[in-house]
């Protein structure tokens, strides 16, 4: 999948939640920051979307549950905003 259709992909993967709490969320975190990301890191993005339910999702962006050990790194990249 290209750099573009991923970076697609993901934009309406979370654009479309169904709830408000995770939409909040997602804009904050995957789509106001999809610049930053590299291909690699889109992948991992997607494989998060494709392994784990948006609510184990917003559990690991409110730090409700670890965040599992495979995943860090891309969630660290993710908190650290600049």
């Amino acid at each position: 999948m290209s750099f573009n259709s991923l970076k697609k992909t993901i934009k309406y993967r979370v654009s479309y939640s169904g709830t408000k709490e995770t939409d909040i969320l997602y804009k904050r975190y995957f789509i106001n920051q999809l610049d930053k990301f590299s291909e690699k890191d889109l992948e991992e993005i997607k494989s998060l979307f494709n392994q784990f339910s948006d609510n184990e999702i917003y559990d690991f962006l409110t730090s409700k549950v670890t965040i599992p050990s495979g995943f860090k790194t891309i969630f660290n990249k993710i908190f650290n905003e600049d």
